[in-house]
């Protein structure tokens, strides 16, 4: 029979991917013992893997190893929680549209260009 997930794989294919993938790593918890006893490999697994590791006494929680991120930019920061978006293109401004002399009356120039957009 196969079930209803079986069934329905062909149909909808990129839901059972989505539900075939590996879930995030489950967060992990040491004893205070144990931390003492291979801190250094902890921390290693920590900056590898990148998941935190909450450290217990007695079964409750007293502290968290967390890894650390480089300094990131506000820019950064705001574009990795969703809150803007990275341009399509990078910026430039715009060409020189007048190359004016020093000699040349600016409000002069400006007025005469508001002449010629009427």
């Amino acid at each position: 029979m196969g079930g209803l997930f079986a069934r329905n794989a062909r149909r909808y294919p990129d839901v059972m991917n989505a539900m075939s993938m590996p879930a995030a790593p489950a967060p992990r918890s040491v004893g205070l013992r144990e931390v003492g006893q291979r801190a250094g490999e902890i921390y290693r697994e920590v900056e590898s893997s990148g998941v935190p590791v909450t450290v217990t006494d007695d079964g409750r929680p007293i502290a968290q190893i967390v890894p650390i991120r480089r300094e990131e930019s506000w820019y950064e920061r705001m574009v990795r929680q969703g809150q803007v978006r990275p341009a399509k293109h990078p910026f430039r401004l715009p060409a020189e549209r007048y190359a004016l002399s020093e000699e040349t009356d600016l409000d002069d120039f400006l007025f005469s260009e508001r002449l010629e957009d009427r």
